[in-house]
């Protein structure tokens, strides 16, 4: 009996354990504390347990719509940056590699990007742009608008404009005098009727 209890108590607290890194694995504020206690002395330097409460503690003040530590992160942010991009021009001063220049100035000038959107993330914090919606109101009377469909006005104007491109086509057409031009036919009866009907009288 005391050795089943054993490990039924050892199964119940290896199931526990997988309960609890579970929780902990899946927890946003449980992985950033593990990931700053590996990253400062690799878990020999810190207490998670305590990394992780303060974490909860600014979650909660963002949560309650308390941005100061917020600002104040992004501010000493900013400032490090800045301290980075003056740092990397002293150095400028130390080297006459072409390629060190280079590596040297490729930090400071991407310090000084970082800390240009740093500070303006900061800004828009602070100030924040406000959407403006502009709605078209049409303030004509006895006028119909028909957004989108082709009114019969304009159908009108359209073929309008075509038949008077075709007309000016036509106008300034050169005529082509240069063809043969067909002999016509005599109307023999018509010749004949006239000698008739000549009066007789030719002294007229």
């Amino acid at each position: 009996m005391a050795i089943r209890s054993k490990s039924a108590d050892s199964q119940q607290k290896l199931k526990q354990q997988k309960i609890n890194s579970s929780i902990v694995q899946t927890s946003c504020l449980a992985s950033a504390a593990m990931a700053i206690d590996h990253l400062h002395g690799r878990g020999r330097l810190l207490d998670a347990p305590t990394v992780m409460d303060q974490l909860a503690t600014s979650a909660n003040k963002v949560n309650d719509g308390n941005l100061k530590e917020v600002e104040q992160m992004l501010m000493t942010q900013a400032k490090t940056l800045d301290y980075i991009f003056y740092d990397a021009l002293k150095q400028l001063a130390d080297v006459n590699m072409i390629n060190q220049i280079e590596v040297f100035s490729n930090i400071a000038f991407r310090a000084q990007s970082q800390c240009r959107k740093t500070l303006a993330t900061l800004a828009e914090l602070k100030h924040p742009r406000r959407a403006t919606f502009v709605k078209q109101q049409n303030n004509a009377i006895n006028q119909q608008v028909n957004n989108g469909i082709e009114s019969e006005s304009g159908n009108f104007k359209k073929n309008k404009k075509f038949a008077n491109e075709l007309i000016s086509e036509v106008t300034n057409e050169k005529v082509d005098i240069g063809g043969a031009i067909s002999a016509g036919t005599i109307d023999s009866s018509s010749e004949t009727v006239d000698v008739l009907n000549r009066p007789k009288d030719t002294r007229r």
